[in-house]
């Protein structure tokens, strides 16, 4: 069964929240996208493409009453998807398109009961690449009208995101993937194409970090840093099918010697969100 995937990444600067904002909305050409791909990519609730920053701003302005420290998290992306085998494909094995199929309202209406509607400022579904995939933006506000990601995004919540999001996504042919395995703590290398590198990451919802690169260049390093991650974010998706592949195999073997068997036994996860 194909396994439902859920991301979560602080937006922790107003140059990140520019970079982010033109690479999902195709400001700049990209090399790893699909040119001709025949069904367009859609945004939801942002319908005038508006800076991720600006609308994080509005949101608060609206809302929370309290000083807001330079520091603070104002803004969190959440990419939503799938394995690549759980999107159903034409002829040519392009997915169809998804625009304004139930699973796209399904994620949009999860994450709007989730955090609250209007803390969903943008949603944005990208079908120019193998798998569709959502990038959606939630400006971190309480209940009681505080900004706090902190308190919103932790290990707790987060291991409950996974397993709301896997239950949500169940009509639709996904389901959760291993849960407290110890392979979740092998982080990714630096560089994503790599794939033999990422190999060892659990299917399924799995919540890292954005990856941190290293050799930042002397000038124009916060730029460079900003524009690296949201290409790694970007392309997150399409490891996840190839991660399935590996682990599946790796399975396979556990199952059929006992010593390997051993080595995939269950442990708690030790991720940890950022600071800030």
């Amino acid at each position: 069964m194909p396994y439902a995937v859920i991301r979560v990444a602080k937006i922790k600067s107003a140059q990140q929240a520019s970079a982010k904002t033109a690479h999902n909305y195709r400001e700049h050409s990209l090399s790893n996208v699909d040119q001709d791909a025949p069904h367009p990519n859609r945004e939801y609730l942002n319908l005038e493409k508006r800076n991720y920053g600006e609308l994080a701003d509005q949101r608060i302005a609206q809302v929370v009453t309290r000083k807001v420290r330079a520091d603070q998290v104002k803004a969190v992306e959440v990419i939503l998807t799938g394995s690549p085998e759980g999107f159903k494909r034409d002829g040519t094995g392009r997915a169809l398109d998804y625009s304004k199929s139930k699973w796209a309202q399904d994620n949009l209406h999860f994450l709007q009961n989730k955090y609250g509607k209007e803390n969903v400022v943008s949603f944005t579904l990208h079908q120019d690449e193998k798998t569709p995939h959502i990038h959606a933006v939630i400006v971190p506000i309480t209940a009681d009208g505080r900004l706090a990601a902190k308190e919103l995004f932790t290990p707790q919540t987060l291991r409950e995101l996974q397993n709301e999001y896997a239950q949500a996504m169940q009509p639709h042919g996904f389901e959760r993937g291993v849960e407290h395995s110890q392979t979740i703590n092998q982080p990714p290398r630096r560089h994503y194409g790599q794939a033999d590198q990422v190999g060892q990451l659990v299917p399924g919802p799995v919540l890292v970090q954005a990856v941190e690169l290293g050799e930042i260049p002397l000038f124009g390093r916060e730029e460079w840093k900003t524009k690296e991650q949201a290409r790694v974010n970007e392309t997150f998706a399409q490891q996840v099918g190839q991660v399935q592949e590996r682990v599946n195999k790796a399975v396979q073997q556990a199952q059929a010697n006992a010593s390997a068997q051993e080595q995939v036994r269950p442990c708690a996860s030790s991720w940890r969100p950022q600071r800030g």
